[in-house]
């Protein structure tokens, strides 16, 4: 389960922001998809030392977007896909003609022809949207919205503040009120062209028009339902772009068709983001990591050409361009439907509302005691338990806090984590509630039942005094998988609970999980956008590495989670491969008792090989060999070993084990390299490997104790590192080394002849018997052993550094 599950009062205050773990492929990620945006933590552990500028922000941005974006969507379909525009709303644009307001267009047209800035063209756009909404209304619509302005007001956000140049809220909206990322509906974003570029555009498109009305011919256009099933949208069908068609023989590009040659080239790679797409996909991340939202959109206009962009786990999808003074037909389409859509179309996530008797139907300033709906598996869409987990017993969880831990990335796994508690269900009289108490864990008396729709009745845990008793802390995770997963992580730690014996208690206990649905659409394009869906699952919360009362307390927890993570090898086939501080955790029991957490990124060890060298885990911690060159190797056991060890370093270089204030004020300058670039982590990592004392300055007092451990973890690495060059110098030698005995004729260097005289012939001489030395084998009989690195990196070696021995466990 996602990474941060703190039981303590402080982990509900505030939310963590993951700089680098859930998917592979960018600067710290794991698995499949890029999650490269990141921020800065309210809660500091390794994702808080990297600071992010907006510039490298941006770039991250589209890197994780390259090749997931699909462009050129009709209007019509992102519009009746996106925001539930119905036929009946089609019809009634289609059958009016429309103008834009007149002085806001001018004003919007001068601000353009001399130059100003983009700000200035906030104020005319307001003009011409609000006119639009107005005839709305007068024409019998119900609207949901209200165009605000920031004004110089820059918005908190998870990295740089960002100030977009305007924000479409809902109509609870008041002038007066602040504006946040977590209460938009969309974002709007402009830019003005330099002014010899726009009006060299200008003019190519007068004398297209001009060209077309004189050559008697119309622009070819797509009509609204032409479309290919080839898109993707969160809530609906398929969305595909608009068909690419031929031109007439002798027809003139168009001058949007040059413009996209110009920017595009004619390569067949993906279309590099611009600028300013990048800022709106900036601003997407922000609006859904404020709120819990499936999917974010917004406009992004230059100059008079209009974009909509939509964003969500899978990808990006651009609209087609139009120009708002020329084709107001269509501002008109987009401004309606972006009015007109609910809450839910606008992207919030519809299974958490406000309360047990209502729907979501505005969004949520804050999630702390809201409801978590838990779909039933006879619902519209299609869920499913997961090995009958809470089958029957749980119809709501109670959100008790802000996010525990929220994915910073757009596209991706998209972990949400809230903590709370399950509110039973009992449906019909099948299963009267003494029973259900008597099943559930922490369950007391129940009274003052109340009914939810249908036959299932609510049952809540109360005292005599009214107040609710208190349960076992637990967490939900919301998450959207890669489809190619050979199995759920519920289904995995089930399965390994199963088998693992003594090691179970070192596992999360599950008391609810399940698919919601396919709620994600596929995205079939010719990009190949990867297929994920929709899943949940409810565990016991537990306590943070940082929160361990003493060194002896962190040293039981780390020995529990290292043999368990052997455990799950041995015995059940798995390897971890996501070991990071974030989930390392333990709960109370007699001792501090390890739990190794956050199961949905590891594989099945017999079928890892070639064709799964993916760069999985988080950045400080990951392994050397899996920090360097283009295509990783395959994930071993000594890597998430090398994982282990780092945890260890950056634990007792961070951590004082004082719950007041539980992060060193300074971090070790060393050691902050590790949650630099690959390569800043690779050549950090690399010295401390060799010369361990600048980071081993840094050691806190409460981890002195441990030093033993520290060191003898240290010259086990040392030691393994050493073999790893060699190994490799060897496997150079042997990829260079001569195939035979050299055979070239040399001189004889003991004759001394005048200029003139003629030389003798050359007669080869005899090669000393060391020559011999040199001649290796070749490369396939060299014994390269990367398993273990020369036979350094075994768990029973990594516990002998620790001075310990395996404990012994039931199969």
């Amino acid at each position: 389960m996602a990474s941060n599950m703190s039981g303590t009062a402080s982990s509900n205050s505030s939310l963590y922001y993951d700089y680098y773990s859930d998917d592979y492929s960018s600067d710290y990620d794991s698995d499949s998809s890029m999650a490269s945006t990141n921020s800065t933590p309210n809660k500091r552990g390794a994702a808080g030392v990297r600071h992010r500028t907006r510039d490298n922000m941006d770039a991250a941005l589209q890197e994780d977007l390259l090749g997931r974006t699909l462009r050129d969507v009709s209007i019509e379909d992102f519009v009746k896909h996106v925001y539930g525009f119905t036929s009946d709303d089609m019809k009634y644009i289609m059958s009016n003609s429309w103008t834009l307001n007149f002085e806001g267009l001018a004003e919007y047209n001068t601000a353009l022809s001399k130059g100003r800035p983009e700000n200035a063209l906030y104020v005319p756009f307001k003009t011409i949207m609000d006119d639009l909404f107005g005839k709305f209304r007068d024409d019998g619509y119900t609207l949901d919205i209200k165009l605000a302005s920031l004004g110089h007001e820059q918005l908190k956000s998870t990295g740089t503040p960002r100030k977009p140049d305007g924000l479409f809220m809902f109509k609870s909206h008041q002038d007066s009120d602040k504006v946040s990322w977590s209460l938009t509906k969309a974002f709007l974003e402009f830019q003005i062209s330099p002014s010899d570029k726009r009006i060299r555009k200008e003019a190519r498109g007068a004398r297209g028009r001009m060209r077309t009305i004189c050559e008697g011919r119309t622009p070819v256009r797509s009509a609204p339902d032409s479309r290919v099933n080839v898109g993707a949208i969160a809530s609906a069908p398929d969305l595909a772009p608009s068909p690419k068609l031929k031109a007439p023989s002798g027809f003139k590009r168009r001058s949007s068709d040059v413009l996209e040659i110009e920017e595009q080239g004619h390569s067949k790679r993906p279309k590099q983001m611009t600028r300013k797409e990048a800022q709106g996909a900036g601003y997407a991340l922000e609006m859904m990591a404020a709120a819990c939202r499936r999917w974010a959109t917004g406009f992004v206009i230059r100059d008079k050409t209009v974009w909509v962009h939509y964003y969500d786990r899978i990808g990006a999808i651009f609209t087609k361009e139009f120009n708002l003074s020329e084709e107001p037909q269509k501002l008109a389409m987009v401004a309606l439907a972006l009015a007109k859509c609910d809450v839910i179309q606008a992207g919030f996530e519809p299974l958490i509302s406000s309360s047990l008797d209502s729907p979501l139907s505005a969004p949520l300033a804050s999630v702390d005691g809201a409801v978590l709906r838990l779909p039933m598996c006879d619902d519209d869409a299609g869920a499913t338990y997961v090995k009958d987990f809470g089958k029957d017993l749980y119809s709501h969880f109670e959100i008790s806090g802000n996010p525990l831990y929220i994915y910073q990335g757009l596209s991706g796994r998209g972990s949400l984590v809230l903590p709370g508690r399950l509110i039973e269900a009992v449906k019909g009289s099948a299963i009267q509630p003494e029973q259900v108490a008597a099943e559930t864990p922490g369950t007391s008396n129940m009274e003052n039942g109340t009914k939810d729709s249908g036959d299932t009745e609510i049952v809540r845990r109360t005292t005599k005094s009214g107040g609710n008793i208190s349960q076992v802390p637990m967490a939900v995770k919301l998450s959207w998988p890669l489809s190619t997963r050979p199995s759920l992580e519920a289904e995995l730690i089930h399965e390994l609970r199963d088998k693992m014996g003594r090691m179970k208690p070192h596992l999360p206990k599950i008391y609810f999980a399940m698919l919601p649905g396919d709620l994600f659409r596929s995205m079939k394009i010719a990009h190949n956008f990867e297929q994920r869906y929709f899943t949940l699952m409810i565990v016991e919360q537990y306590k943070h590495l940082w929160e361990v009362p003493t060194c002896d307390d962190f040293l039981d927890v780390y020995l529990d989670i290292v043999e368990c993570h052997h455990a799950a090898l041995k015995t059940g086939n798995i390897l971890h491969r996501d070991i990071s501080e974030m989930n390392l955790l333990w709960q109370q029991k007699s001792r501090c008792v390890g739990i190794l957490n956050d199961w949905d990124l590891s594989s099945v060890f017999s079928q890892l090989g070639a064709h799964t060298k993916h760069r999985t885990g988080t950045g400080p911690f990951m392994a050397l060999d899996l920090l360097t060159g283009v295509e990783p190797p395959s994930h071993l056991y000594r890597h998430d070993l090398e994982s282990l060890f780092y945890v260890f370093v950056w634990a007792a270089t961070n951590y004082t084990l004082d719950k007041d204030a539980p992060f060193v004020r300074h971090p070790n300058s060393a050691i902050l390299k590790w949650a630099g670039t690959y390569t800043d982590a690779y050549e950090a990592k690399s010295s401390f490997l060799t010369k361990p004392k600048i980071v081993f300055g840094g050691i806190q007092p409460a981890f002195e104790p441990l030093r033993y451990c520290l060191d003898g973890l240290w010259s086990l690495f040392h030691k393994a590192f050493e073999n790893s060059v060699k190994l490799e110098n060897q496997l150079e030698k042997a990829k260079t080394a001569p195939t035979g005995r050299r055979t070239r004729k040399r001189r004889n260097e003991d004759m001394i002849f005048d200029e003139d005289e003629e030389l003798p012939p050359v007669e080869p001489s005899a090669h000393p018997e060391n020559f011999d030395e040199v001649n290796l084998p070749p490369v396939d009989e060299v014994n390269i052993d990367f398993e273990t690195m020369g036979g350094c990196l075994t768990f029973e070696n990594f516990l002998a550094a620790l001075r310990e021995k395996p404990r012994q466990y039931k199969s």
